[in-house]
């Protein structure tokens, strides 16, 4: 039975991973480009993961595949990949995949890709610092004047943690306190004989190893059906302790049907610290980034190569995490580059990288010859330049008007943007809007977009690189009662935020890297917003690469026909094309 594990890594970038594999960082990977087939994939707008994933593994464009941020459609009725396989008998296992696709009927879903404010139903207690230097940590960052990400006033963009807590002083020692979104506590006794830490853990002591993480220790004695860790960095003779802690998932909430999945360690989607270089305890992050992935690794080997599933698709964020902590610093494209600075951030990306190579290197080597192997990315990343405030613009053209939050008044405004649909779709507010007056308002509003400008130099540039309405936003996907009535893209640098001071548009304060509110096209000196796909496996052609430039672009839609393809399914519902480049011998599209 054929097969095929698709290994997402979010942000995953070409320009980055040719200069490792060039630098002999990656064997595993070089070892894909030379026995197989790669391609960028050109993203959708939002170049943003939600929408990309979902169209890549749906096969079918926004207007169809895509409603919002953790709002599925109806397989059966879109008719996407998933409903094929489902008519055809095969079975499709989405481990850590967003949410917004759902794996229902025969199909098994696991710890679903959680990307909305609210906190994950999987998690009871998040990852945290215990530290007896709180003021220390928490003044590293400092106040910041400008939030960037979507939606609004989100911290999207800076992928900061917020992971320290204080340890509290007591009679016995300290209390580290466990705390969840969902108002879960635990207070644990922390001693420190001899600069020894250890936990009193139920009727048990644990003894905490310095400088590396604990064995998982199980909450059952406190009637918590999870188990958590802890990494001592540490605990010296002037009383300074810091203690990291593993998040806690709910093991009895991450999926219907547990069955599938009998790991011996449990499943987490986040680690405490950031992939930074002035990240405190960077070792710490390496071993979880690792262990998450070696887990995805042996969750698609199970469900593969012994359980029958047709296909595994899943999500690692440890390569996009270190984009945007890094990719500002070394990117000379960037603003904030330095070039004295640049090797210990690029360090941290290769090391990210690295790790992935790792986990591909087990797949390569423990999947059959029938099992199709893809490492595969929804979008990559570019430098951040300057902050874009859409509400406030709109407000100043009197296109929009604001409550005290600066989110739309929804009774008085006559556009908006929804929080779910990634921040590059306006909607007229037709309970405001007459009917004829909705093609002068996007008369208007294309025509605001492309007067929208920042001083550089002597010059000037557009924010705004793509503005469209929706009937003519067809080409780009976009159709459908989901799809906002103007669509549009930031140009190659600018990103999405709020001020504090005010502006509309302006410089952002602090390096950074991102992708969603881009054109879909953005390209600096490494950075790229195209998305990628490697293919291996018996009949992949070795050694091609597609060449964008000449032959165009594969779509996020494309790389699902292909999959259907291989798996001897239907593709006729399907909005992408077969790959047939990619194959050893030429394949005829199926009726």
């Amino acid at each position: 039975m054929r097969k095929a594990i698709i290994f997402g890594v979010d942000g995953l970038t070409m320009p980055l991973l040719q200069r490792y594999v060039a630098q002999g960082a990656l064997p595993h990977i070089a070892r894909m480009l030379q026995q197989g087939s790669a391609a960028e994939l050109l993203p959708f707008i939002s170049a943003w993961g939600d929408v990309n994933w979902v169209t890549f593994l749906a096969g079918q464009s926004p207007g169809t595949s895509w409603i919002g941020q953790g709002l599925p459609p109806d397989n059966q009725q879109s008719r996407n990949l998933l409903a094929t396989m489902q008519e055809a008998g095969q079975r499709a296992a989405l481990v850590h995949f967003p949410e917004s696709v759902k794996a229902d009927g025969d199909h098994f879903s696991f710890a679903p890709y959680w990307g909305r404010a609210q906190p994950w139903p999987g998690e009871i207690f998040r990852p945290m610092g215990h530290t007896t230097r709180l003021t220390e940590r928490l003044g590293q960052g400092g106040a910041k004047q400008q939030t960037l990400g979507w939606p609004p006033k989100s911290a999207l963009a800076y992928h900061n943690k917020g992971a320290w807590q204080a340890l509290e002083a007591s009679e016995e020692g300290y209390v580290l306190w466990l705390r969840g979104g969902h108002g879960d506590e635990l207070a644990l006794t922390l001693r420190v004989e001899q600069g020894q830490p250890s936990l009193q853990f139920g009727e048990q002591r644990v003894v905490l190893p310095i400088g590396q993480w604990s064995a998982w220790l199980s909450l059952a004695a406190y009637d918590i059906p999870g188990s958590v860790r802890f990494y001592c960095g540490e605990c010296d003779a002037r009383g300074n302790i810091e203690i990291l802690q593993s998040q806690v998932t709910r093991t009895d909430a991450l999926s219907s049907d547990a069955r599938y999945l009998q790991q011996q360690t449990p499943f987490f989607s986040k680690w405490v610290a950031k992939a930074a270089p002035q990240t405190p305890y960077l070792a710490a992050t390496w071993q979880e980034g690792d262990e998450q992935s070696q887990w995805l690794v042996d969750s698609a080997l199970e469900l593969t190569q012994r359980q029958g599933f047709a296909l595994w698709a899943t999500v690692h964020r440890l390569v996009d995490e270190s984009h945007h902590n890094c990719l500002g610093q070394t990117d000379p494209d960037s603003p904030f580059f330095n070039a004295q600075q640049a090797e210990q951030y690029d360090a941290v990306m290769r090391r990210s990288y690295q790790i992935l190579d790792d986990s591909i290197g087990r797949l390569l080597d423990e999947t059959d010859e029938e099992t199709l192997v893809v490492l595969a990315s929804d979008h990559g990343a570019v430098p951040n330049s300057y902050m874009c405030d859409i509400y406030r613009y709109l407000q100043k053209q009197s296109l929009a008007v604001l409550d005290a939050q600066g989110l739309p008044d929804m009774a008085r405004s006559p556009l908006y943007l929804k929080a779910e649909r990634g921040g590059l779709e306006i909607f007229v507010n037709h309970d405001v809007v007459a009917p004829q007056q909705v093609d002068d308002l996007c008369a208007r509003t294309l025509q605001a977009l492309s007067g929208w400008q920042v001083q550089e130099g002597d010059g000037v540039r557009n924010a705004v690189s793509i503005a469209l309405r929706r009937d003519d936003a067809v080409a780009l996907g976009f159709w459908g009662d989901c799809a906002g009535d103007i669509v549009f893209a930031y140009n190659t640098g600018f990103v999405w935020g709020v001020s504090q001071t005010g502006e509309d548009i302006c410089a952002v304060e602090e390096p950074g890297a991102n992708h969603g509110p881009q054109k879909p096209t953005a390209e600096t000196a490494l950075g790229s917003n195209y998305g990628v796909m490697l293919a291996w496996g018996k009949g992949i052609r070795q050694g091609y690469y597609h060449p964008r430039q000449q032959r165009g672009p594969y779509r996020m839609t494309d790389p699902a026909a292909t999959l259907a393809h291989w798996l001897g399914l239907n593709t006729r519902d399907l909005d992408g094309r077969i790959m047939s480049e990619i194959f050893d011998t030429p394949q005829e599209p199926q009726s």
